[in-house]
């Protein structure tokens, strides 16, 4: 996941069965972010980014970690209300900087198979739609006025969505991965051991559940001990 986000991880994780790592050119550098590539590869044979944004925005952007690390990316687009014009966006976003590699288009919110068809037709071979997501709600995830809910209010529903979802997927061309990429070796200096034998307490519980992992895993190998406690159930702090 690109920047510090909080709620889709969770959804990510769930989904995948694996640990999600926050990535950012700016927050974390090119090294901190070379080095977690490295040892993802390690350990898996796909490795999946979600962008931020729209590809281009901000500064650092999505496209400037791909073009960092020759990440090939895969464009997601809400075509509702639109058809050839969602290939004409598709292949000006593709066009658009030289130093990135666009693999194809996941048409979102796409209301019929001949919809689908429409837009496949009007990429006319210059980039593979990948993908097409039907309109159903039975398969959003559940939203409230701050964003996504969190996964572990919604697990079962979420597991049921992510059947639904990868049903659909089938044997569409976005299971055809592309070529791959080789992520080199990056070494970074252990920290100081400037906590040994501190203890850290930390909140965690349904209410109190907004923690990033690299923080935990920083103040772990600084040396500190960490416990947690929930405010909800606990009577005594630890």
């Amino acid at each position: 996941v690109i920047g510090p986000d909080f709620l889709d991880p969770q959804i990510l994780e769930h989904a995948s069965g694996q640990p999600v790592t926050q990535l950012d050119l700016w927050m974390a550098g090119a090294e901190y972010c070379r080095h977690q590539f490295y040892l993802a590869a390690q350990q898996s044979d796909l490795i999946l980014v979600e962008g931020a944004m729209g590809v281009f925005d901000g500064d650092p952007s999505s496209a400037d970690l791909a073009a960092t690390f020759n990440i090939p990316i895969a464009l997601v687009i809400d075509v509702k209300g639109m058809a050839q014009t969602a290939a004409a966006v598709a292949l000006g976003l593709a066009s658009f900087r030289d130093d990135v590699e666009f693999c194809g288009l996941i048409a979102n919110n796409c209301g019929t198979q001949r919809h689908a068809q429409l837009i496949d037709d009007a990429l006319a071979g210059r980039m593979p739609l990948l993908a097409n997501l039907a309109r159903d709600p039975e398969v959003s995830l559940p939203e409230r006025h701050l964003g996504l809910v969190q996964a572990h209010e919604v697990r079962e529903e979420l597991e049921h969505r992510f059947n639904l979802g990868r049903a659909w997927l089938g044997g569409q061309a976005i299971c055809d991965l592309p070529k791959p990429v080789a992520f080199t070796s990056q070494d970074i200096a252990a920290p100081q051991k400037l906590l040994q034998g501190t203890t850290i307490g930390i909140a965690r519980d349904a209410a109190f559940s907004f923690i990033y992992s690299a923080n935990t895993c920083l103040l772990e190998a600084m040396g500190a001990k960490l416990s947690y406690f929930s405010p909800l159930n606990d009577q005594h702090l630890p």
